[in-house]
């Protein structure tokens, strides 16, 4: 059982204030009740028990493959013959924000997705304190070595559009094609509620605590019109966020991000020469739109296209405009 000593009081207090501030409303609290299957899960204590988590969100196609001390979660499905198409979700996300795109391209392609390590159904290290920057990185790098994938393309969401880039960079003969949505990476300030969690106190606090209604208000900011989230999406957050070890690598992750950004490094894709398109919800402040402009001037030839209604997310938010969008790019010779 957690025992809170007083020095962890206050900051609990400041980020509870602070959140509760910019809920509109009581409805982030409501949908987080409404989610949360025991009174200590709905205050970010309590937890989801593994196996319940997993027959929620697995399916057939759901397979697990071991990279550097995980289990990391991943689905090959799609046509078999077809070209393969690697799918990379962004930070507190999984694997399924790329349903709806799943749908229209598994006639034609083998479809590839997999949940980043610390996120979706893949757990984190055993070691919290080995998580890092080069880990993503090399466990992407293992991931595709041993699915054996050459000329394939590549598709990545926020963090997993930064971890996509960075693979094209490293390895231009395997990219065949490259889709990056509002990517991260460029150096920017934190969107308020991960700016709010990387500080030092908070920080070390939400390894332990994190509440599922600041999730559900992460999920209404990524979005430019919350109407458009569905009540499946958002429990789908939630769960996840319930999921044993996810508060650790959640935390883990907003600090690293904390961290990159406060070095200000510029961009360093330029040897990308996949042909590049870049999409982006203008209506993301998670990663706002302004943002692109580093991106087309770091990576040769790429790309944009922006959508005056969606925000970060917008491969969910408007799945069927953005892939269209996406298959008319990969139909270009």
């Amino acid at each position: 059982m957690m025992r809170f000593e007083f020095g962890n009081i206050l900051p609990l207090a400041a980020l509870t204030l602070a959140t509760s501030l910019s809920l509109a409303g009581c409805s982030s609290m409501q949908e987080a009740v409404a989610a949360s299957p025991t009174v200590s899960s709905v205050w970010g204590v309590g937890e989801m028990p593994l196996e319940d988590i997993n027959a929620l969100y697995t399916n057939e196609e759901s397979q697990w493959m071991s990279i550097n001390g995980m289990q990391v979660h991943y689905r090959d499905e799609g046509n078999p013959d077809g070209q393969p198409i690697v799918l990379i979700h962004g930070i507190l996300s999984s694997l399924h924000t790329w349903d709806k795109w799943n749908e229209g391209l598994a006639d034609d392609y083998r479809i590839i997705s997999l949940d980043v390590p610390g996120f979706g159904l893949t757990g984190g290290q055993k070691n919290p304190d080995d998580f890092s920057e080069d880990l993503l990185h090399s466990s992407f790098e293992q991931f595709i070595t041993q699915l054996q994938l050459d000329d394939f393309v590549l598709v990545g969401n926020s963090l997993g559009g930064y971890i996509s880039a960075h693979y094209a960079a490293s390895n231009p003969d395997k990219v065949e094609k490259l889709i990056l949505i509002d990517p991260a990476g460029a150096p920017q300030e934190l969107p308020f509620i991960l700016s709010l969690a990387s500080m030092p106190g908070i920080n070390s606090l939400a390894a332990n605590v994190f509440p599922p209604f600041i999730v559900a208000m992460g999920v209404k900011d990524v979005y430019g019109d919350p109407d458009r989230i569905t009540k499946e999406n958002m429990n789908r957050y939630i769960h996840l966020s319930l999921r044993p070890g996810a508060k650790q690598a959640y935390a883990n992750t907003i600090a690293m991000l904390d961290e990159k950004n406060s070095k200000n490094k510029p961009l360093n894709f330029a040897s990308i020469t996949a042909p590049t398109l870049l999409m982006w919800g203008e209506k993301d402040i998670w990663v706002p739109a302004t943002l692109s402009e580093q991106w087309l001037s770091n990576i040769p030839g790429s790309t944009l296209i922006t959508y005056p209604n969606a925000g970060h997310v917008p491969m969910e938010e408007i799945p069927q405009q953005t892939l269209n969008d996406a298959l008319a790019f990969l139909n270009l010779k």
